[in-house]
């Protein structure tokens, strides 16, 4: 240890200490999926949606983002990880939005983005990310899209995330994560393979994170709550 050094010992961040499942985890039905990098650790019981539009990773999947439900948005999307925090205001008729260096590397030029804030309850088809800038500012980069902004507030938990439906509201649940994945953070991420539940499971409900009954049940209509399970 270098003179001078505080003495400390890192033991890592705890995963997957919740229990998930209730019913057998070995009889749901499941798949091998691929995580974009820049995520960071995306935990078991993460609601995922899939990667509609992209140049070059339709078929990834990324955490869900809530798509009708407005109310309390900027707490609610503190819990997932798909998101990438606007570090300013945008004004309505922009092409551009400025996240943090770190966040811009959870997205590739080719992907489709939407936005939100706590204002809005119907999300904006911002098109196609053209072109990441991470050049010009060496603590933020600047991320430009096809389709204009409307005008969204920082303050308000504005935000940016991969569209994960081609439709309005632009996202899609389409399983649950079953056990933790560190795809990264930054520049030397380098994303991660996971397992997807898909049905045949009985999970615990509050062992979910990114979990919205009006829209998650809305877009799974094979899946029903009984408390406190999910059923899928």
């Amino acid at each position: 240890m270098p003179l001078g050094q505080t003495p400390y010992i890192f033991r890592g961040e705890p995963e997957d200490l919740k229990r998930l499942f209730y019913s057998d985890p070995n009889r749901a039905l499941a798949k091998v999926i691929t995580i974009p990098a820049g995520y960071g650790v995306v935990k078991a019981g993460a609601v995922m949606g899939i990667i509609t539009e992209s140049t070059s990773r339709v078929g990834n999947y990324v955490p869900y983002q809530y798509g009708a439900d407005s109310n309390g948005l900027v707490a609610a999307l503190a819990n997932t990880w798909g998101i990438a925090y606007l570090v300013a205001d945008v004004t309505a008729g922009a092409y551009t939005g400025y996240v943090t260096m770190d966040d811009s590397y959870k997205f590739a030029v080719g992907d489709h983005l939407s936005e939100a804030d706590s204002d809005y309850a119907v999300h904006t088809d911002l098109g196609a990310i053209t072109d990441i800038d991470r050049t010009t500012y060496s603590h933020m980069a600047v991320i430009t899209v096809t389709n204009v902004f409307p005008t969204i507030q920082a303050s308000k938990g504005a935000c940016v995330y991969i569209q994960s439906k081609t439709t309005t509201p632009f996202c899609e649940a389409k399983g649950i994560l079953k056990e933790a994945v560190n795809t990264g953070t930054g520049e030397n991420a380098k994303g991660g393979q996971g397992v997807l539940v898909l049905g045949s499971a009985m999970l615990y409900k509050n062992s979910l994170y990114g979990y919205n009954s009006t829209d998650v049940l809305a877009d799974r209509s094979s899946w029903r709550e009984e408390d406190p399970y999910l059923i899928l």
